[in-house]
């Protein structure tokens, strides 16, 4: 028995210490940043990452971090893996938005019709996690309201609880669908960030063929398939082509 419990204080010991120092580590990183030392809080920020931590406020200060020492590339791929733990957080956003605007490239996206376009505004109001538990927890009431529904025996009461029970159940199958989608949109598409100076696009999966178009480091694709040491990428265009997967960054 007394060995046991030193076990479990020993790893209870070892998060405290890892949090501990990931805190550490940020708080440094804050005030390095704040007095313009930023490629100093670059590695305060990596070394938490090193620890296996990671959040949407580390991926951010990341960014920040190395926009202000003009390395746009890694500017975005920090403010991109931000945005997939906090879809929608405005100065995520506005952020991204300076750094895309140092982009060589000006690439324009391919028209969208409004009812996708609200669809995607919606799923993205939440991240994917969020949408699960959301939705167990109101599936949990849901549960709760169809039982008091199914064991009362006032008509009034039986009436509510059934209108309620309805309405939770709803909401908890568009929630759980949406976290569903949510996931296997993330499988299918796996983004990322050009980090070459300069790539060609080939129209085959090797250096004879065709060079397409050309583009610049920090705009984003998204990899269609792979082979190799060869990705098929989309750009928002809609135009694809072959590049090496070793010139690019996966953000998921």
């Amino acid at each position: 028995m007394k060995k046991i419990i030193v076990i479990v204080y020993s790893l209870f010991s070892t998060l405290v210490f890892s949090q501990t120092n990931s805190t550490d580590y940020f708080n440094n990183g804050v005030k390095l940043y704040n007095n313009g030392k930023y490629e100093e809080a670059i590695v305060q920020f990596k070394s938490i990452i090193e620890n296996g931590e990671h959040s949407e406020a580390l991926y951010f200060n990341l960014g920040n971090s190395f926009y202000k020492i003009n390395d746009i590339a890694n500017s975005i791929y920090f403010y991109e893996k931000a945005l997939i733990l906090k879809p929608k957080d405005r100065d995520i956003l506005n952020n991204l938005a300076y750094s895309q605007n140092m982009l060589i490239d000006k690439i324009e996206k391919l028209p969208t019709n409004q009812v996708s376009d609200f669809l995607n505004y919606i799923s993205k109001i939440l991240n994917m996690q969020q949408w699960l538990i959301t939705g167990l927890v109101l599936w949990y009431i849901f549960l709760a309201t169809f039982l008091l529904y199914f064991f009362n025996t006032k008509t009034i009461s039986k009436k509510n609880y059934f209108t309620f029970s309805a309405i939770f159940f709803s909401l908890s199958i568009l929630f759980i669908f949406n976290g569903i989608n949510r996931f296997e949109n993330k499988k299918k598409t796996i983004s990322a960030i050009i980090f070459e100076n300069k790539i060609d696009f080939r129209a085959e999966p090797n250096f004879r063929s065709e060079i397409l178009f050309n583009l610049h480091e920090g705009t984003k694709v998204v990899i269609q398939e792979e082979l190799n040491e060869w990705g098929l990428v989309k750009i928002n265009d809609g135009n694809s082509g072959w590049i090496e997967l070793k010139s690019i960054k996966k953000i998921n």
